[in-house]
C-alpha cells in the first residue's frame, strides 16, 4: 500500500533592496530580476542657464554696431531709449513735452551736431537768389541738401564795375551798350556774362530781369546793331 508524500512548503521570494542606488534586485527561485527606477535627468530636461544680454553702462553712440535685440533706458534730463535693431544702436527721446520746434531758426551747416531725428526745410539766399534747402538730422549730425554757396557769383554782381576797363577785367562780366531794337538797354553798363532767368538773380542791384536789345558789335568787327539778351535792369532814378 502506498502512502502519499507530503509536499514541502514553497519558499517565499527573498527581496534585497539597496538603499543607495536606484536599482532593486529581486531574487526569485531560479532567476534574478533587476528593476531600474528614477533615471537621472537628461540634458534636455535640465538645460544650461541662458545668459541675458545687459545694457551698456553708458548710452551707446547711435549707428554703432550691436549684436543682441535689446532696449535700454537712460535718464539725462528726460528718458532716452536706446535700442539695438538690425545690428546697430538707435535712439528715441522720451522727453515730455517734446521740443516745441526741433528745427533751428536758420539752416544748420552740414556736419553740425544734433540729437534728434527730424527733417527741416528752409528758403535761403546766399547772394544768388532764394533757394530751397533741406536739412536732415539722423540723431547725430545734420546733412543739408540744396545750394549752399553761389558759384558762379550772383548774376548782377558786375554792377559794381563803373567803367568798361574794370568790367572787361572780370571774366564773369561783359560791357553792354544799347542796341537798335526795342526795348533797348536803358544805358551802357557792366552785366553778367550769363543771362538772368528771373528777378531772384538781381539781389544786388535791386533791379528786375528784363529782355532788352543790346549792340552785339560794340568794339567788334561786325555790322549788326541789335540782339536780345536778359539782364538785371536797375530802376531809373526819379
Amino acid at each position: 500500500m502506498s502512502f502519499p508524500r507530503k509536499q514541502k512548503p514553497r519558499r517565499k521570494p527573498f527581496v534585497v533592496t539597496v538603499a543607495q542606488a536606484a536599482t532593486a534586485v529581486v531574487l526569485l527561485p531560479g532567476c534574478i530580476t533587476t528593476v531600474t527606477s528614477n533615471p537621472p535627468p537628461t540634458e534636455s530636461e535640465n538645460p544650461p542657464p541662458v545668459e541675458t544680454p545687459e545694457c551698456p553702462a553708458t548710452p551707446p553712440d547711435t549707428n554703432t554696431p550691436c549684436t543682441e535685440p535689446l532696449s535700454c533706458e537712460y535718464n539725462s534730463g528726460c528718458v532716452e531709449v536706446y535700442f539695438c535693431e538690425e545690428g546697430s544702436w538707435h535712439m528715441t527721446s522720451g522727453c515730455n513735452p517734446p521740443p516745441v520746434d526741433p528745427c533751428p531758426p536758420e539752416a544748420p551747416a552740414s556736419g553740425a551736431l544734433c540729437s534728434y531725428v527730424t527733417t527741416c526745410s528752409y528758403t535761403v539766399d546766399y547772394g544768388c537768389g532764394p533757394q530751397e534747402q533741406t536739412a536732415s538730422c539722423d540723431g547725430t549730425v545734420w546733412t543739408t541738401e540744396g545750394i549752399s554757396t553761389c558759384n558762379p557769383p550772383p548774376p548782377d554782381s558786375c554792377v559794381s564795375y563803373k567803367n568798361e576797363t574794370e568790367c572787361g577785367a572780370d571774366a564773369g562780366c561783359r560791357w553792354l551798350v544799347p542796341g537798335c531794337g526795342m526795348p533797348a538797354l536803358p544805358e551802357a553798363g557792366c552785366f553778367a556774362v550769363t543771362d538772368c532767368s528771373g528777378d531772384f538773380d538781381c539781389p544786388i542791384s535791386g533791379g528786375t530781369c528784363q529782355e532788352v536789345s543790346i549792340n552785339p558789335c560794340h568794339n567788334q568787327p561786325c555790322n549788326a546793331c541789335g540782339m536780345t539778351v536778359s539782364v538785371c535792369v536797375t530802376p531809373a532814378a526819379p
